[in-house]
């Protein structure tokens, strides 16, 4: 095993393929034709909006409301993509005159989705209409009390969906029964922006829609990669077309957010995305309140140091959180098959984040509770195929008060007094669906490559493959029998590992982010497997190429 404990699993060992045929190959690009349809980043080969199920009535439904002045309350969701969600909608509604609100519920407060309490307020202050986002397909409930009360509700979403639908004015879901539309992993934030395409051309003329358009798909690329939703077939299109229209400047918020950590504003990727823009949007509705978020991405730059400041915090108060969970695990007899870690301290807004360090550190699905004084929330993270939403859903769903999520990730809150028929539920079903011998931490690696392969002409033509994400993955290169010749730790407190490699007769830096624990495995006189993604890190205008250190491993 790996410095991860990850099995390594190389995808092409074909010696007579070049790097980049071998990337071709693994992607099921075999032919001209589909190469050419992978590079190609047409609009026009959008899917029609008014494929999905439900769209022409909500376009009506909008339209009326438009014009009447009726009251719309667009009702969102804390993370990246129900923000991104929202300020499509609530942007378009604003510059067509639309009398139009929002309501981003509290983490820690509201949990996920509607619940009766906002149907009522609503009821209270005259709104007509409510639009969800990244939300609604399993508020069941919610959606006939509303109805009940003479409130219209559009519901926008990409969850899965339950046995038992909502019956709201229109529900837009492109997984939902009888819907033809042909991409099923379309994000909170992508449903919403093809209702932003279904309704602008009613409004602005032909060139100003399409500018407007392309301006804001770039919010719905945020969703798109945060939720990580596969980057393959449209979503592709969107994202790649999404990240030049943030790179071009056509989003102030995001330019401000870049700017602030002095990062290049030009050159906007998935992992930009990934890595800095949604950590700092979702710092928001994790500690505080998730309208400073969306105020940034509806262009009030202000807020901008204020996401900066919450995302500071919130890494400490994570790195804390991760520590208690690690150690609760540690004093376990033996590794369950899904681990189970709680406490009182523990916030909402963290669970996710420590369920999902679990789940890299230990190799086991993790739900993270936090203990309230009648009920449990819970975020939950898997890994391989085990399907841990519909795992709970199947075993125990009607001890839980919601359950939702995908298959790598979920959540549910839980009464107080149902706890531990839920826990003997988990401990006593989930061996029947995970084989420990065969259930591991795995790494796929592109291919194997020599000093000959890592060149800045290698690295460019891998650029050419972004966008990177579920679906089209940064290529994970390996070499063998190489030499660490020195090895420095970086960071504040030594979190980081940077060291020089020998690779065949060429040297290259090396950095290894948050391998400062493994320090004292590497031996200078051991010879190594490095997994590892190539990049150019530029410096004061000089440029060098560099291996991201992924995982390392002893050379057998």
């Amino acid at each position: 095993m790996s410095f991860l404990g990850k099995k390594w699993i190389v995808q092409n060992e074909k010696k007579e393929l070049s790097l980049i045929e071998k990337m071709l190959e693994n992607r099921g690009l075999n032919t001209e034709e589909e190469v050419y349809s992978f590079f190609n980043y047409s609009l026009n080969k959008l899917h029609d909006p008014f494929l999905l199920k439900d769209m022409e009535k909500a376009v009506e439904r909008l339209k009326v409301a438009i014009e009447k002045q009726e009251k719309i309350m667009i009702f969102g969701d804390y993370d990246v993509d129900g923000t991104s969600a929202t300020a499509l909608i609530y942007d378009l509604l604003e510059k067509v005159g639309a009398n139009a609100h929002y309501t981003i519920p509290d983490r820690e407060n509201d949990g996920y989705g509607l619940k009766d309490y906002f149907i009522k307020r609503y009821a209270d202050e005259g709104v007509n209409l409510v639009i969800t986002v990244d939300c609604g397909t399993a508020n069941v409930s919610e959606v006939k009390l509303a109805n009940e009360l003479g409130i219209d509700v559009i519901v926008t979403d990409h969850h899965d969906t339950p046995a038992i639908l909502p019956e709201p004015y229109a529900l837009i879901n492109a997984k939902q029964p009888d819907c033809d539309y042909p991409n099923t992993e379309l994000s909170g934030s992508a449903v919403a922006y093809k209702l932003v395409c279904a309704l602008a051309p009613f409004y602005f003329d032909e060139a100003t829609t399409a500018k407007y358009l392309y301006a804001q798909m770039g919010l719905a690329v945020l969703g798109l990669i945060a939720d990580i939703m596969k980057l393959t077939g449209e979503n592709r299109i969107m994202t790649n077309n999404g990240l030049k229209s943030l790179s071009e400047g056509n989003h102030p918020g995001i330019r401000a957010m870049l700017e602030e950590a002095g990062m290049k504003t030009n050159e906007i990727t998935s992992g930009t995305v990934g890595f800095f823009l949604g950590p700092r949007i979702n710092a928001a509705g994790r500690l505080d309140t998730a309208e400073h978020a969306l105020e940034v991405l509806l262009g009030n730059t202000e807020k901008v140091p204020t996401l900066s400041e919450l995302n500071t915090r919130r890494r400490s108060i994570v790195a804390e959180f991760v520590e208690e969970a690690s150690e609760q695990i540690r004093a376990m007899e033996s590794i369950p098959h899904v681990l189970v870690v709680s406490s009182t301290k523990w916030n909402a807004g963290t669970l996710g984040l420590i369920a999902g360090r679990m789940v890299d550190v230990f190799h086991r699905p993790c739900i993270a509770m936090q203990e309230k004084e009648d009920e449990y929330v819970a975020s939950c993270r898997s890994l391989n195929d085990f399907d841990i939403t519909a795992f709970l859903r199947g075993e125990a769903g009607e001890l839980f008060t919601s359950c939702g999520g995908h298959m790598l990730a979920g959540g549910f809150s839980l009464p107080r007094e149902n706890k531990d028929k839920v826990m003997k539920i988990i401990k006593d079903k989930a061996g029947n669906y995970i084989d420990l011998d065969n259930f591991h931490g795995t790494l796929d690696l592109e291919c194997e490559v020599d000093s000959k392969d890592l060149n800045f002409a290698v690295s460019e033509n891998i650029r050419k493959f972004e966008p990177f994400g579920n679906g089209n993955a940064e290529p994970t290169l390996v070499v063998r029998n190489a030499k660490i010749l020195g090895v420095k730790p970086v960071g504040k407190s030594g979190e980081h590992l940077q060291f020089p490699v020998q690779v065949g007769d060429k040297k290259f830096q090396a950095i290894a982010f948050r391998f400062g624990e493994h320090l004292d495995k590497i031996n200078p006189e051991n010879n190594y497997d490095i997994a590892f993604n190539l990049e150019i890190n530029e410096w004061q205008g000089y440029k060098k190429l560099q291996l991201r250190v992924v995982d390392l491993k002893e050379s057998s």
